[in-house]
């Protein structure tokens, strides 16, 4: 990450000392300060500088007026840069929790490819043609599998939700704008507020980072609203779980002639010559299209390794049907609950540290492992597969109450003792006995 020894002052007469870039995008940079908790948003220009002229102020304290719901982890502005004095530049202040990191570290870069690329591959990648598909597969494999993406696709969606039901608009999803904890720490932040508005009949501003732009916004033809949302967080979730752009697929990457090449005429539907343009902007069908394979997928992971049959059917209703009708895309609330229910049927393989669904293959679908035993938890509201290398489960809020957008994830007051060779669950915590709808059903490996 690049350093910075810049010193800001804010409103207040604080002085923020930068330290590490942690992310970049159209409308700014955002860095680390020696506050691990602390980090500092700087708007930058159509040229990618420091934008000394945006007079952002005023914005920036609007948004701390939203009325926000009750603890959602969106990082604000806690402070407004100072900006009227020599050497002042325009930004604020805002909470960063320590050792988060980007959603595009969910994606291998030239820095992490190069360290990889340094060492032998194992052995449940040697035979994979594609040397840099291999690369991808073990930083896959590296940063919790489908699993873990799964799971923090989960918590933003929830996050995302939560804004909707008030009737605010987050405006520029995208992987730069979305942290993830490193460690025991799995929350999941939005750090870039500058958008965040109420939905607005007409007028206001739209901004997008490309490639997730909904094609309404991208063409000028809308503003953004929670329907542009929810299809720049499903952009980001096909990514980041399928390794692949949901609309880069063959007739781009493969182009039958020189007539679609980059220098072809427009189309006579004011597509853009460019096919690549062609494919953010929401011209071509998705790869996956069900009813449309002339743009089927050429490269990521199969989507029955990484989505189940219903977030299938999500991705399917949202670049489908709701690239040109944007009501038909499913809000972010069936998001969070099928991603959740997903992550929850998700076991990690021991010896090549990928995840697949537990129920839908007896051996690792990557490495040909044998399925190794997990305990299945069970109440009538929810299921949850743990493995049995977990000997002590905490059990989450879904598992005895409805679903929540806010608490799901929290922990209850049971804990778990698991003695597989004993077929047995003890509690450990809330009392000598579990609520009577919860069932453990222990999992032989398979043999």
């Amino acid at each position: 990450m690049n350093k910075s020894t810049k010193q800001l002052a804010d409103e207040y007469g604080n002085m923020h000392k930068l330290s590490d870039k942690l992310a970049s995008g159209g409308q700014g940079v955002v860095f680390r300060t020696v506050d691990p908790d602390l980090a500092v948003k700087q708007p930058l220009n159509a040229e990618g500088e420091l934008d000394k002229d945006a007079g952002l102020r005023e914005r920036f304290k609007n948004i701390r007026l939203l009325p926000l719901p009750p603890r959602i982890p969106i990082s604000m502005p806690l402070a407004i840069l100072r900006d009227d004095k020599p050497g002042d530049e325009s930004g604020y202040v805002m909470r960063l929790l320590n050792e988060m990191k980007p959603f595009s570290h969910f994606f291998l870069d030239g820095k992490i490819k190069n360290e990889l690329g340094k060492h032998p591959l194992p052995k449940w990648l040697m035979n994979i043609p594609d040397k840099d598909f291999a690369l991808k597969l073990l930083h896959y494999a590296d940063t919790g599998s489908t699993r873990r993406r799964l799971h923090s696709l989960a918590k933003c969606a929830s996050i995302l939700a939560r804004l909707h039901c008030a009737g605010l608009v987050y405006g520029d999803i995208s992987s730069e704008n979305v942290f993830v904890g490193e460690g025991q720490a799995r929350d999941v932040w939005l750090i870039d507020a500058d958008n965040l508005r109420f939905e607005l009949d007409k007028g206001g501003k739209s901004v997008f980072t490309p490639h997730y732009g909904a094609p309404e916004v991208v063409r000028g033809r809308d503003q953004s609203r929670p329907r542009t949302d929810c299809w720049a967080f499903t952009v980001l979730a096909f990514m980041t779980i399928a390794l692949c752009h949901p609309f880069i697929g063959k007739k781009v990457l493969e182009p039958e002639d020189e007539e679609n090449g980059w220098d072809a005429e427009p189309a006579s539907d004011g597509a853009p010559a460019d096919l690549d343009e062609q494919a953010y902007a929401g011209f071509l069908p998705f790869v996956d299209d069900k009813d449309d394979d002339s743009n089927a997928p050429v490269c990521g992971l199969p989507r029955e390794l990484t989505a189940t049959p219903e977030l299938n059917f999500l991705f399917q209703e949202t670049f489908g049907a709701g690239r040109t009708k944007p009501h038909r895309r499913p809000s972010m609330a069936f998001w969070a609950l099928e991603l959740t229910r997903a992550s929850d049927k998700s076991l990690v393989c021991p010896d090549c540290k990928m995840s697949y669904f537990a129920d839908s293959h007896k051996k690792c679908p990557y490495c040909a492992s044998l399925r190794p035993a997990f305990v299945r938890v069970k109440t009538q509201r929810w299921e949850i597969i743990v493995s049995a290398a977990i000997k002590e489960f905490i059990l989450p809020h879904r598992l005895f109450n409805p679903f929540s957008f806010e608490y799901n994830d929290n922990d209850t007051e049971y804990e778990a003792l698991f003695d597989f060779s004993k077929k047995s669950a003890q509690p450990v915590r809330g009392g000598k006995s579990f609520p009577e709808n919860i069932v453990f059903v222990f999992e032989e490996a398979v043999k």
